[in-house]
């Protein structure tokens, strides 16, 4: 019976419970057929007790009123009546001196007659009797016994019947623990699969089940608050990152143009390299707050699939590529691209195109004149950038992808921010970007989580 895909038995709550209702239910069974049995074999004992007794009683008085012969006579005229209930009687009278006068036993048991004991007795054969033995006035000893069969076969009735009934509850707590483990095993999924749609980029995801007032219910109802609390924090995220980016590059550009103005308006030539310099660096500045904002805004989306369509990265790689062919002539750059066709992926195109050049840049910024690099992109997706220049030592393979990190040597006057920003769109698209030794220089590799 199974609880679910993919699920083991002893390591799920639904399968646990079903096993603990089971345990519980073969338990209690157990439990009521012991006490059941002391009840029915107390009772059993007592009715024999008293046959034993009464018929005890009556060849005493027997004794009393006949004398031993008579006795005698008793005994053998009950022992020669056959039981009608199957049960099986045992007599045995012994005089003073230890001599068998009387009944169906060739020796005395294990029974004290000088105290009128009663106890369950083995016979020579190996059965069970019980016996109640007395001492009478002229010292004989006579002793009565009945077997238990009546008992035996109640007790071995009632055991046959609690383990069919056993057996019956158990199947009735499976098959109930089954449909419950069911029950909540859904509504469980639910709240796993909002959380796996949310974790898969469908923000807006919720858990199902909020009405039915549980403890479940709760859960799926706090579940989906804090999902509107995190879909409410990307947004303000959002907002604030757009607003920021207004709030600061406006002023920037108000500024470039005044110095614009002011360079119009004179004739210095020093006071012109000055201001000129100036607006370089107030563009440094907006494309550093541009990379930040994106960094910032594209780590917050990870995972987000809104906004996402079918993008062929194949002509993409293939325009990139057309682009740096001419920027690798210039520099002396021996560059390839192997680009399979039809690469699919669903993704943000502008993005993408931003990880491609960004990974295209760093590898053109370390490679010496004359290095060669590669762009291979394949179905998967799997994409890679290769220089053949200086490499990058191990100690920093995963420090470059901090920001503001720039390893020596690098041409050029960046910031350090370009392959932050493309493992940051790279995780966004639910994709992993690492770097690997290419013996000589660096090899850049972005494929889906879990391969490679």
């Amino acid at each position: 019976m199974s609880i679910g895909p993919r699920t083991n038995l002893s390591r799920s709550v639904f399968g646990r419970v079903m096993l603990s209702a089971l345990l519980v239910s073969l338990l209690s069974t157990l439990a009521l057929f012991l006490v059941v049995r002391q009840i029915v074999d107390a009772d059993g004992r007592a009715a024999l007790a008293r046959e034993v007794d009464t018929d005890l009683a009556g060849l005493a008085d027997i004794h009393v009123t006949g004398g031993r012969a008579e006795l005698g006579a008793r005994i053998a005229d009950r022992l020669a009546v056959e039981q009608d209930d199957g049960e099986h009687v045992w007599y045995l009278l012994l005089d003073a001196e230890g001599h068998r006068l009387a009944g169906n036993l060739d020796q005395w048991p294990a029974i004290a007659s000088e105290v009128s004991q009663a106890r369950f007795v083995v016979l020579p054969d190996g059965g069970h009797m019980f016996a109640r033995a007395t001492r009478l006035a002229t010292g004989a000893q006579l002793l009565v016994g009945r077997s238990n069969n009546r008992g035996e076969a109640l007790q071995n009735r009632l055991a046959a019947a609690f383990a069919v009934a056993g057996a019956v509850i158990a199947l009735l707590s499976l098959v109930a623990g089954h449909f419950a483990a069911q029950r909540l095993r859904v509504r469980i999924e639910g709240v796993n699969a909002a959380f796996a749609a949310v974790r898969a980029g469908h923000i807006t995801a919720r858990a199902p089940g909020r009405e039915k007032g549980d403890e479940l219910s709760e859960l799926a109802t706090n579940t989906n608050a804090m999902l509107d609390q995190i879909e409410r924090l990307i947004e303000a995220q959002r907002a604030v990152s757009d607003q920021t980016a207004h709030e600061i590059r406006t002023p920037l550009m108000h500024l470039d143009t005044r110095i614009l103005k002011a360079m119009d308006a004179t004739q210095d030539e020093a006071l012109l390299r000055m201001l000129d310099q100036s607006r370089g660096e107030i563009r440094v500045v907006v494309r550093l707050l541009d990379s930040l904002l994106d960094i910032a805004g594209t780590q917050a989306m990870r995972g987000d699939m809104r906004g996402l369509t079918d993008v062929n990265l194949s002509e993409i790689a293939d325009s990139l590529s057309d682009l740096y062919r001419a920027s690798a002539e210039e520099l002396g750059i021996d560059f390839h691209a192997r680009i399979a066709s039809g690469v699919m992926v669903r993704a943000d195109p502008m993005q993408m195109t931003r990880l491609l050049s960004n990974l295209l840049d760093n590898a053109f910024k370390y490679v010496p004149s004359g290095g060669t690099v590669l762009l291979t992109l394949s179905p998967g997706p799997y994409i890679a950038v290769q220089d053949n220049g200086p490499g990058i030592p191990a100690a920093d393979r995963e420090r470059i992808f901090e920001r503001y990190v720039r390893l020596d040597g690098v041409k050029g006057n960046g910031h350090g921010l370009g392959l932050a920003l493309a493992r940051a769109i790279a995780e966004r698209h639910c994709l992993r970007m690492h770097v690997q030794d290419a013996s000589p220089g660096a090899r850049f590799v972005v494929q889906p989580e879990g391969e490679g």
